[in-house]
């Protein structure tokens, strides 16, 4: 990734942007530190090439909605400590598929636990679930919580983020996943 500067009013600020190549991936940085992308579009008749800054990824909550999500909070803080996960983990999609195994490392919690607290999510309909073989998708309700305009919404559009466990990849994957990682050990 490119890093471009940008000025606080959000204009990209490029010295040639004839050098650019419009495939690449560029960012710039917010006045808050946030990497945006920055989106080219180059003119097919005249050739000229336009630089914009998209929106950084973000997450929004109905504000209506918002309400029962600080009375989960107040009531029920472990199953709000697992749907602040979803929602930070999600994709655009509102999915995340993830095991109960790594949901049981993560949050250092027993399997019933963990349960417990997800049907609390289920029963207020902040998730729905999904069941894939031994895993479970999970999707965040787009009325409560969403990445991108409501207007979205009923796209049926079905990806998601999967988190697994090292301990859950097969022996391959973790021959192969061993070999690209150094380890440094500390200072004697």
């Amino acid at each position: 990734m490119n890093n471009i500067p940008a000025e606080d009013t959000n204009e990209t600020v490029v010295n040639n942007i004839d050098n650019l190549n419009v495939k690449d991936i560029y960012t710039t940085k917010r006045p808050d530190g946030q990497d945006c992308p920055v989106e080219f579009e180059e003119d097919k008749k005249t050739g000229e090439k336009k630089a914009k800054q998209k929106s950084s990824p973000f997450f929004a909550y109905n504000k209506q909605n918002y309400k029962a999500k600080i009375l989960l909070a107040r009531e029920h803080p472990v199953a709000n400590s697992i749907l602040e996960f979803f929602v930070s983990e999600m994709d655009k999609t509102n999915a995340i598929c993830i095991s109960m195994c790594a949901l049981e490392k993560l949050f250092k919690m027993k399997r019933n636990a963990i349960s417990k607290h997800i049907k609390i999510l289920v029963k207020r309909k902040f998730v729905e679930i999904f069941k894939i073989g031994n895993m479970n998708a999970y999707a965040v309700n787009a009325y409560v919580v969403f990445t991108q305009g409501d207007a979205n919404l009923y796209r049926a559009k079905f990806t998601s983020t999967m988190i697994l466990d090292f301990d859950e990849q097969s022996d391959k994957v973790k021959r192969e996943y061993s070999k690209q990682i150094t380890i440094k050990k500390g200072r004697k």
